[in-house]
């Protein structure tokens, strides 16, 4: 899949190239590891590092679950559930929530719906200006984005 005129499609341009970016360096530089299959929290971990430039000022986390001091819930599966979304860009301890993301592995089977279901909750419950679901390519297929979406509220 051609990924790149989907980020290109953010309402905020700045984003959408910060994110075509930092998964080039991505596959540039960590395709042993999509290769390997490594643990998704390991990907979204290397992607963080390199959005971190692009990004200054603000916050890059993985997992990250306060929302203040508070941990964060959503209403994403009926009632509110403690959520660790994949990867954020924010200014921790305040309400400036850029982007959230939720990545999968294309050796992961497990449908989409879950995440985007949890995205747009992300948006509607805490302020998130952009979402988006992506779907990476491993083993034979490292190197490359299998479902790429920006979620909306």
């Amino acid at each position: 899949m051609d990924y790149e005129p989907i980020l290109a499609a953010c309402d905020d341009p700045a984003i959408g190239a910060a994110l075509t970016g930092a998964i080039g360096q991505l596959f540039e530089n960590q395709i042993a590891y999509l290769k390997r299959d490594v643990k998704e929290e390991t990907i979204a971990a290397r992607l963080a590092q390199y959005l971190a430039p692009h990004f200054d000022g603000f916050d890059i986390d993985v997992e990250y679950n306060k929302m203040g001091d508070i941990p964060k819930q959503v209403a994403w599966n009926e009632k509110p559930e403690l959520v660790y979304p994949d990867l954020i860009v924010h200014i921790a301890g305040t309400e400036t929530n850029i982007l959230v993301m939720e990545l999968k592995k294309d050796s992961n089977p497990k449908s989409k719906d879950g995440d985007i279901r949890k995205l747009r909750a992300y948006r509607r419950e805490l302020g998130y200006l952009h979402a988006l679901f992506i779907r990476f390519g491993v083993r034979e297929r490292a190197g490359t984005i299998s479902e790429c979406e920006w979620v909306d509220v």
